[in-house]
């Protein structure tokens, strides 16, 4: 005998054969076999669903900013300001070499 929880309420007594378990089987089967046939068929017969236009206003989205904050390397511009900023940060590391090769030089050479 088959218990239920006592908060489901009490249907009877259900009698299922195992004709109707296999006739519950076999359309199973068939339906499971029907969706695949025909998932396999539609793109066989080169049936192409149109594709939908984009609205207006999703059309304009990204035209006047990029979508993305970053900026790509290769599309990268500087401004005047970095430059110089980066020419000032390059200074400083060619006196720090000039230095240290004038005195290496100078220790060679024993001047």
């Amino acid at each position: 005998d088959i218990h239920f929880p006592e908060c489901l309420p009490d249907l009877g007594r259900v009698e299922i054969s195992s004709a109707s378990i296999l006739e519950m089987a076999a359309n199973m089967a068939s339906s499971v076999l029907r969706r695949a046939v025909g998932r396999a068929v539609a793109p066989a017969a080169g049936v192409v669903k149109p594709v939908a236009m984009p609205s207006p206003v999703a059309r304009c989205y990204a035209t006047t900013k990029a979508a993305s904050p970053e900026t790509p390397l290769m599309h990268y511009t500087a401004t005047q300001q970095a430059t110089s900023s980066i020419n000032h940060r390059i200074f400083y590391v060619n006196v720090v070499a000039m230095v240290l090769v004038y005195d290496l030089g100078s220790s060679m050479l024993d001047i």
